[in-house]
């Protein structure tokens, strides 16, 4: 019992992914830094009132899975920076 309560209370390490909805289309979900898109303030995880989060987010919707690839394969940069917590030095 005791090794079903410490794996259940791991998370899983964020990646982005590429999947197919119910209806049809395809598309690509990252994680994104709460504070990089504007929905937590800066200057508050700086002064340590607020802590910045990662969350999924879908960023894509292709009409099949090789146009997600590709826009993937293009964006990836952009997608790992928006995905880098925001962290105070």
């Amino acid at each position: 019992m005791k090794n079903m309560t410490q794996a259940s209370l791991q998370t899983k390490k964020p990646t982005i992914e590429v999947w197919q909805r119910k209806d049809g289309s395809w598309i690509v979900n990252a994680p994104i830094s709460s504070v990089r898109i504007g929905e937590t303030d800066r200057e508050q995880v700086k002064k340590k009132n607020c802590v910045d989060y990662l969350m999924d987010i879908s960023v894509f919707v292709g009409k099949s899975e090789n146009d997600c690839r590709k826009w993937l394969d293009r964006n990836r940069q952009g997608l790992v920076k928006l995905g880098t917590p925001y962290e105070v030095a």
